[in-house]
């Protein structure tokens, strides 16, 4: 008995003179300013260029090459609280969204779709149109005539409704764009923005046009500086079912002001609006 009480005095002894290397437990983190997540585009083998949006903060980021994108909460973003919007666009594909919950501008782990890591589930996003476009050849100089032939095909199983801009142009306002310089419009303009419609009733079914422009040394359109020689992207201006007009104002004014100004992958210069369109590449030469 001598010997068993003697050993707990011992022990009792040895923990009081380890007290100080006993340690808590970190207490489970409940809030992160990180809010991370991945968009896999259809069809796509690089998954940059889509936009991730956030409701009511009115900020955007692009996705990387591999789809992944964060959002880093500021200081000034303490007047945040509340159960937010993520939305996810690109022009041709699926829309989507997702909630999280911001309390003192932070965002809550493990409440809605955000998990415990501060990661925002991966949303695979369906193609809607494919959007391609061809000219009849790749280097053009001033005066010279240009043939766009531009095509969208509906790859959905829903009949898809496509807005278009103008109805002075099949395809709306046609221009070469290069995100140095203003959009230097081709097609006739419309001073009263009329809008034309064009229906791609079912799968499979397309709309299919053909357009022939002069290339000017001056925009179409408005005084602006005369075109310089440079590689452009033509482009053709159209936006399906109305959405960024009847789902967010603000989503629409962020493409048109903020857009641009995003790192977007290998080739912001061609990146007018978020999307994966194919269309043509050519340079102005002197």
């Amino acid at each position: 008995m001598k010997r068993i009480f003697g050993t707990m005095i011992a022990f009792i002894l040895l923990m009081l003179g380890c007290k100080d290397e006993i340690t808590l437990l970190p207490e489970k983190q409940i809030f992160t300013t990180e809010l991370t997540g991945k968009v896999v585009l259809e069809n796509q083998t690089e998954h940059s260029n889509a936009l991730v949006y956030l409701d009511s903060l009115d900020r955007g980021v692009s996705t990387d090459s591999n789809g992944f994108y964060s959002f880093i909460f500021r200081k000034d973003d303490t007047v945040y609280n509340g159960v937010f919007k993520v939305y996810y666009f690109v022009n041709d594909y699926e829309m989507d969204s997702a909630q999280y919950v911001l309390v003192n501008g932070k965002v809550k782990l493990d409440s809605l779709d955000v998990d415990s890591e501060g990661n925002l589930p991966i949303k695979e996003l369906e193609q809607l149109v494919l959007v391609e476009g061809w000219t009849d050849k790749q280097e053009y100089r001033i005066g010279d005539k240009i043939e766009f032939i531009a095509r969208f095909t509906n790859l959905s199983n829903r009949t898809i409704h496509i807005f278009i801009p103008s109805f002075w142009d099949p395809f709306g306002f046609v221009g070469l764009y290069n995100d140095k310089y203003p959009i230097f419009i081709l097609s006739p303009c419309d001073p009263v923005a009329t809008d034309g419609d064009i229906f791609l009733f079912s799968p499979n079914g397309y709309y299919q046009g053909r357009r022939i422009y002069t290339i000017r040394d001056r925009n179409y359109c408005v005084d602006s500086a005369p075109l310089v020689t440079d590689e452009y992207i033509v482009v053709a201006n159209l936006f399906i079912e109305n959405r960024l007009i009847t789902i967010k104002n603000k989503l629409y004014k962020f493409i048109h002001f903020e857009w641009y100004k995003l790192a977007k992958g290998n080739s912001p210069k061609l990146d007018y609006i978020p999307n994966k369109y194919k269309f043509p590449i050519i340079k102005v030469i002197e």
